[in-house]
C-alpha cells in the first residue's frame, strides 16, 4: 500500500536521490539519526528552526514506511 508523504520529496536528480524534507536540503536520514540518538521531538525542532512539527512527523512516518531505504544510508 502506498502512503503519500506530503512533506517529503525524493528526486533522482536532486540530493543524490535521497529523501529530503520538501523545500529544504534536510535528508530524512539526518532527522532519523537525531531521533535514534535519543533526541526529543522538541530538541530536533530546536536544531531545525525552519522545520515544522508536521514536516518532522512526516519524516518519521516516511522512515517507518521505508526503513530499508533509509537504513542503507547509515551503512
Amino acid at each position: 500500500m502506498y502512503i503519500e508523504h506530503l512533506y517529503i520529496e525524493k528526486d533522482p536528480n536532486k540530493y543524490e536521490g535521497k529523501a529530503v524534507i520538501k523545500g529544504t536540503r534536510i535528508p530524512v536520514a539526518s532527522i532519523i539519526n537525531h531521533y535514534r540518538s535519543g533526541m526529543s521531538i522538541e530538541e530536533i525542532l530546536d536544531g531545525y528552526p525552519n522545520v515544522t512539527p508536521a514536516q518532522l512527523f512526516d519524516a518519521l512516518s516516511y522512515y517507518f514506511d521505508n526503513k530499508k531505504e533509509i537504513d542503507k544510508e547509515f551503512e
